[in-house]
């Protein structure tokens, strides 16, 4: 069964293989303007997510995980079970990011 990094991983390589397919490039800064011009991507997850242009962060939703009781789990995978996405389908997914404010970061001259 995949765990969190080989989701991580698989989502990565499939995030770059699009960007190259989209771009027609191999060359790293026209896929970075292609990631900065909003190209969502499909993360396995309810909506796709993108990078944020000005400081790269990949906005996609999240969910919550409360562990499973002893006596309700079923096998050694069922050990918790998941809130709803978050954000709600109905808000931005900038509403989890870190505000201006909150983030220096920039990758903008």
């Amino acid at each position: 069964m995949p765990e969190n990094q080989a989701w991580g991983d698989y989502c990565s390589m499939k995030v770059v293989a699009q960007a190259m397919t989209e771009t027609r490039s191999t060359d790293p800064v026209k896929i970075v303007e292609h990631f900065e011009k909003g190209a969502k991507f499909d993360l396995l997850k309810t909506r796709e997510g993108y990078f944020r242009a000005k400081d790269h962060q990949m906005m996609m939703e999240m969910y919550a995980i409360t562990a499973l009781p002893a006596a309700q789990i079923k096998n050694q995978y069922d050990i918790f079970s998941s809130s709803p996405p978050v954000p709600a389908a109905n808000e931005s997914l900038e509403v989890i990011a870190a505000t201006d404010d909150e983030n220096k970061c920039t990758f903008r001259a």
